[in-house]
C-alpha cells in the first residue's frame, strides 16, 4: 500500500483520465489525495506523485508544494503523465517556457523524475529521463451501454475549433445540414464562428449555428450522448498517430466511432472496432454508408464495448503505471 498524490490538470480529459487513476489505484488499497495543481499548497510524505503532462510546474504555489515533499520523502517518485505533445500548448498550457524549466529541474532530481507517455514517438523527447509507454484508457463503469436508442444522427463533442476540424465539420454540414449535433464550451463554439466562414455560406451558416446542442456537464451525461448517437465522429488532435481520451470514451460506451486515420489503432487492437476514414470525400461515403446499415453499426459497437471493457479499463490497469517505474 503506498501513499500517493494525484495533481489534476487545467483540464477536462485530462482531470477524467487522473480522476480514472484514482479510482483504479484505491481499488488497490493504496491511499489517495487527488487535488487540483491550482489549491495544491501543503506537503506531506507521498511515495508517489502523478500529475498531467507538466503538471506542478503550472502553478508556483504547487511547484513550492513538490520541493517540499522532495524534502520530506527525498525518494519520492514524480510520475508525469503526458498525454499531450510535451511541445505544444495543450500540454504546456501557453507557458512556453515550461519545457526548459522542467530540465532544469530533472537536472536536479533525475533520480525521482518518471515520464509515462500515451504516444510512443515523445519518448525519446526528454534524452537522459526514463520514460516509458502507456497508452490511454477509460472507466468503463462510467463509460458504459446504457441501451439507449439512437436520437443523433452524427455527433460530435468536443473543440470544432482549428482549420483540419473545421473543413471536416463543414463539410457534414454541407452534405448532411441538419444531421449534426456539436456539444462543446459556449466560447469554444462562439469562437469558431468566425473561422467556418472561410468553408460555409450563409445559408450553411445558419445550419452551422443550428447545430450547437450546449455543453456536457458530466461523464455519465457524455456516455449518454455516446450511446445514443448513430454515429461519434473524432477529430484527432493530440500526436500524429496516436489516440485520444474521446476514442475510448465513445468505444466504452458503446458508441459506433468514425475517426480520422491513425497508426496506433492498428497497434493497439482497435482497428476492426473503429471505422477510420482517409480524406473528406471518403468521410462522406462513409457517413452515409453507416448512417443507412444499423445491423452493421450495431456489430461494431457491440465488439467495440467488449474489446476496451476486456483490455484498456483504466480502473483494472491502474497500478500498471506505478510498475512502470519500479
Amino acid at each position: 500500500m503506498a501513499d500517493i498524490l494525484i495533481i489534476s490538470p487545467i483540464s477536462i480529459a485530462g482531470e477524467l483520465i487522473m480522476r480514472g487513476f484514482k479510482t483504479g489505484l484505491e481499488a488497490l488499497g493504496h491511499n489517495v489525495l487527488f487535488t487540483d495543481v491550482r489549491k495544491l499548497s501543503t506537503a506531506q510524505y507521498f511515495d508517489y506523485v502523478l500529475s498531467y503532462d507538466y503538471g506542478y510546474l503550472i502553478n508556483e504555489n504547487a511547484f513550492l508544494s513538490i520541493q517540499e515533499i522532495l524534502l520530506i520523502n527525498p525518494n519520492v517518485k514524480l510520475i508525469h503523465y503526458f498525454a499531450d505533445n510535451p511541445s505544444l500548448k495543450y500540454a504546456h498550457s501557453g507557458q512556453c517556457e515550461l519545457k526548459e524549466k522542467f530540465f532544469e529541474f530533472c537536472k536536479l532530481h533525475k533520480s525521482n523524475i518518471e515520464l509515462v507517455f500515451w504516444d510512443k514517438k515523445f519518448i525519446n523527447d526528454f534524452n537522459g529521463l526514463k520514460s516509458s509507454y502507456f497508452p490511454i484508457c477509460v472507466d468503463c463503469s462510467i463509460y458504459r451501454d446504457f441501451g439507449l436508442e439512437e436520437k443523433y444522427d452524427i455527433t460530435f463533442l468536443g473543440r470544432p475549433l482549428g482549420g483540419e476540424r473545421q473543413k471536416i465539420l463543414s463539410e457534414i454540414i454541407k452534405k448532411f445540414p441538419k444531421k449534426l449535433k456539436i456539444f462543446s464550451y459556449p466560447k469554444h463554439f462562439e469562437n469558431s464562428i468566425e473561422g467556418m466562414k472561410h468553408f460555409l455560406n450563409d445559408k450553411e451558416m445558419l445550419s452551422y449555428k443550428n447545430c450547437y446542442c450546449g455543453f456536457v456537464e458530466s461523464q455519465e451525461e457524455l456516455s449518454k450522448i455516446y450511446n445514443s448517437s448513430k454515429i461519434n465522429l473524432n477529430i484527432n488532435l493530440q500526436g500524429d498517430n496516436s489516440l485520444n481520451y474521446r476514442t475510448f470514451e465513445v468505444l466504452a460506451s458503446k458508441g459506433f466511432l468514425l475517426c480520422d486515420k491513425r497508426e496506433d489503432l492498428k497497434s493497439l487492437g482497435l482497428e476492426d472496432v473503429v471505422v477510420q476514414y482517409e480524406n473528406e470525400f471518403d468521410l462522406i461515403e462513409k457517413i452515409s454508408h453507416y448512417l443507412a446499415f444499423e445491423n452493421e453499426r450495431n456489430e461494431i459497437k457491440a465488439r467495440a464495448r467488449k474489446l476496451v471493457s476486456q483490455h484498456y479499463d483504466i480502473v483494472a490497469r491502474a497500478g500498471e503505471i506505478l510498475n512502470t517505474v519500479e
